[in-house]
């Protein structure tokens, strides 16, 4: 009872969750991965449409059609603002590519909530079947930092939603030589009447606490790290590499109260990364109404912003 007057609520599912469609699958690497089909979602409000989003044989969003003769593949990884959240196949920055692009395959393979690490995992899966990438376009955001080394609160976040119930999530951590060191995917621990019970759910995050703790855990120095793991593997794979900005400065100076942009700028000179900054900021236009991802009317801004750098690595 003062759990609860306090304001505590018991574990629950988000309400718009129930009516969205499950577009992912468990994966023992990844933690889930795009499930191939076609599914159609339902608006956020009354003034929007149902969007279509179309996942491929290979676990890739439909980005449009290419040349008969294409000179190689475009990968895109990221999390939801790449894959295209809340909007059509055809308005996201993949598909707009792929029409300014047509001598490529555009492939995209952002996933909703994905991490660095995923993106970084999901990379190292697609270099095990195709070796013929031209360029890999990664799309960081702010809050990418925090689901790489293992949030409790992220964790329990995602198990919020009825279409996430069967997630994993895959961590990362730096031990004391700077080396990555790799966590295999974890379950959000759950009890019985959770739903019913505050302390219940208190008790469940008090023990993923546990699980996940660690001492001086730096989330930019592990997601720079993962990001120039990136780098390596891509060229490893004789590809090149881009880390593509999507996030707002004012995103991170309100979470966290400094720019990260101005480390990672300093991170990718010195490690000889091709940054392209695409950070917006976008207007309650430029956003999918309730939800906040980037609607068509940015992606039409990040198509045009990735282009006119993208172009002279291809």
């Amino acid at each position: 009872m003062l759990l609860r007057a306090l304001g505590f609520e018991a574990q629950k599912y988000r309400e718009h969750g129930l009516k969205e469609p499950t577009t992912n699958k468990y994966h023992q690497i990844l933690g889930w991965e795009p499930k191939e089909g076609v599914y159609d979602f339902p608006p956020y409000s009354e003034s929007e449409n149902y969007t279509k989003l179309t996942i491929l044989k290979d676990g890739n969003r439909y980005s449009g059609k290419s040349a008969t003769n294409v000179k190689g593949d475009i990968i895109v990884v990221g999390g939801s603002f790449s894959q295209g959240w809340g909007i059509n196949d055809e308005e996201t920055f993949s598909y707009l590519l792929q029409k300014k692009l047509p001598n490529f395959k555009v492939k995209n393979y952002s996933a909703n909530g994905y991490s660095s690490f995923q993106s970084l995992l999901m990379l190292e899966e697609i270099f095990k079947k195709n070796k013929n990438v031209k360029l890999v376009i990664y799309s960081y955001v702010f809050h990418h930092e925090t689901r790489n080394y293992g949030n409790a609160s992220w964790i329990q976040a995602l198990s919020n939603f009825k279409s996430h119930t069967h997630v994993s999530l895959p961590y990362a951590r730096l031990d004391k030589n700077n080396n990555l060191i790799r966590y295999k995917p974890i379950k959000y621990f759950k009890l019985p009447l959770r739903k019913h019970s505050v302390l219940i759910t208190k008790i469940e995050k008090k023990i993923m606490r546990a699980r996940l703790f660690s001492l001086n855990i730096d989330e930019t120095k592990i997601t720079q790290k993962i990001i120039h793991e990136m780098k390596l593997l891509v060229e490893k794979n004789r590809s090149k590499f881009a880390f593509t900005n999507l996030d707002p400065p004012s995103e991170s100076i309100r979470v966290s109260g400094k720019n990260h942009l101005i480390s990672y700028n300093k991170f990718t000179k010195e490690n000889k990364i091709k940054l392209i900054d695409c950070g917006y900021e976008l207007t309650e236009k430029q956003r999918v109404k309730v939800d906040g991802h980037p609607n068509n009317k940015a992606h039409i801004l990040y198509a045009d912003c990735i282009y006119n750098e993208a172009i002279n690595l291809l």
